[in-house]
């Protein structure tokens, strides 16, 4: 996964996510983006934090536009939203910057995973919002009503994921999925799909969110 973070600013790939971003709402500052880009290209050498087949064009781009779907499914303002294993955190750094008041949480088991996460916290530092990175999994947190709403990509089923979630969600705080196409949408759930989110799409119209609020 070596590549040069302007070439990836520049290519198609990304201008088209953020043309579907701006839609709705700003795209990231340029220079934070290709920081981050080259912190996780020196971590992923060694720590291996995403797949390196993968398309850091593609991750980035698809990291964006689930930022900018999220803004729409979470109620903007301040309180604590949380990232259930948040990886390498690429759709919350996004959405630190798209929902500034917002202070996240970020979820996740892998020490490694979770360094790197601190890391990139540091360099976001200034920002109103601010980061809490927790190296735990989800199972090990204590119940109570922690987060005003919680987000994860489809790590779990969608009811496994709710009973993990549920219990640290404030009184009417919502857990949303990131899925994938064709994700079936269980009962009690609502279902946003990206055509109907973003006026014009393209690629992404097949993407969709589960949402379900105590």
């Amino acid at each position: 996964m070596d590549f040069s973070a302007p070439d990836v600013l520049d290519s198609p790939l990304l201008r088209r996510a953020s043309a579907v971003v701006e839609s709705i709402v700003s795209v990231p500052p340029r220079e934070k983006l290709g920081e981050i880009l080259e912190l996780l290209v020196r971590w992923n050498r060694r720590f291996n934090l995403v797949s390196r087949a993968s398309d850091p064009g593609k991750i980035l781009a698809d990291a964006l536009v689930d930022a900018a779907a999220l803004t729409l499914a979470l109620e903007a303002g301040g309180g604590k939203v949380a990232d259930l294993g948040a990886g390498a955190g690429l759709v919350s750094w996004a959405l630190s910057f798209m929902m500034p008041e917002t202070e996240l949480v970020l979820v996740e088991a892998n020490a490694r995973k979770a360094g790197f996460l601190r890391r990139v916290a540091g360099m976001l530092s200034g920002k109103k919002g601010g980061f809490t990175i927790v190296n735990t999994r989800l199972e090990e947190i204590k119940a109570g009503p922690l987060w005003r709403a919680a987000f994860s990509r489809a790590v779990w089923p969608p009811a496994q994921g709710w009973r993990l979630a549920a219990p640290h969600l404030a009184p009417g705080g919502s857990y949303t999925i990131l899925a994938g196409p064709g994700t079936p949408t269980p009962r009690g759930w609502g279902l946003f799909l990206y055509q109907d989110l973003f006026p014009d799409c393209g690629d992404y119209s097949a993407r969709r969110l589960l949402r379900r609020s105590r």
